[in-house]
């Protein structure tokens, strides 16, 4: 009689744990950026489709931004469109290239933080800002892009002393630089992250435990593709240390992610592409993540 409650005990634990992921299946949803607000989770991701036809898309087809909240511990809210490509103020129009965003709140305004190709041409991709009095928008965009930076995937992080921190890049190369109070430009020159592998990168993200700083990054390796990797230091703008793998690659669907405390508890938020069988239309994920007692974090 033991081992068949233990065994059940077992199945109700596994179809609990399966069912979960993916997250959202109505739409296709990826590099999900979580953040947690007045104690409710919310996450921001980018939106994969199908290029429509006759379309000239790029590698991954993003025409714009939904946000989502979780409601009732199982079921998640979709708000619908966050930002259309075409509503980009400095954007150029069907450019289907609306990576992955971040959304982040001081005092008592949120700051949604968005990549995009800009009109000018002057760079592969520009970051936008908008502003709002709550963390579901609308938001009122910024008519121009953050002077003096390039690149995609921003990563927000507020440390305790007030001072915020943007992270970007994507290549070789990635870039922090401190911002302004008003967040919606650069206080000095962007610096080059040091301490990280040699490869591409992209998907900064960098949260704060313990008074350590973990900066987390999507890491292409030449016989591997796409994990998710992390380094740690003591200042957020490093330099720093390496440490390993958060997660190992999945089938090369790339691995954006986030990580987030919610009610206590680690999770890391990232996506797959088990829904279409097609590593361009992925599905934001989410699984516990522990940390050792030597502040390392075990792989999930």
């Amino acid at each position: 009689m033991k081992k068949l409650l233990l065994l059940l005990t077992i199945c109700v634990v596994v179809n609990i744990t399966t069912a979960q992921n993916p997250l959202v299946t109505h739409i296709y949803t990826a590099d999900p950026t979580a953040r947690v607000f007045d104690g409710k989770l919310y996450v921001y991701p980018s939106h994969d489709i199908v290029p429509p036809e006759g379309t000239k898309a790029p590698r991954f087809c993003m025409p714009d931004y939904h946000l989502f909240s979780l409601e009732g511990g199982n079921t998640w809210k979709d708000y619908g469109v966050v930002l259309d490509q075409n509503e980009v103020p400095w954007g150029e129009k069907n450019s289907y290239g609306m990576c992955a965003p971040d959304c982040i709140k001081r005092g008592d305004t949120y700051y949604y933080y968005y990549p995009a190709k800009p009109l000018d041409g002057s760079s592969f991709r520009r970051i936008g800002v908008g502003t709002s009095k709550s963390q579901s928008g609308p938001f009122k965009w910024e008519k121009s892009y953050i002077k003096g930076v390039s690149g995609i995937d921003p990563g927000l992080l507020l440390d305790d002393n007030g001072k915020a921190y943007l992270y970007f890049g994507g290549g070789k190369e990635l870039f922090v630089a401190t911002l302004k109070d008003n967040m919606k430009e650069i206080a000095a020159e962007p610096i080059k992250v040091e301490g990280l592998p040699a490869g591409y990168k992209e998907g900064s993200f960098c949260f704060k435990k313990d008074g350590k700083y973990y900066f987390t990054f999507a890491h292409v390796f030449a016989d591997e593709g796409y994990s998710i990797g992390y380094a740690t230091s003591d200042n957020p703008l490093g330099p720093f240390q390496y440490q390993g793998k958060i997660m190992d690659n999945i089938n090369n669907g790339t691995n954006h992610h986030s990580v987030v405390n919610y009610n206590g508890k680690w999770i890391l938020f990232y996506h797959f592409w088990q829904i279409s069988g097609y590593n361009k239309l992925r599905s934001m994920c989410a699984d516990y993540m522990e940390f050792k007692k030597d502040g390392t974090i075990k792989k999930v």
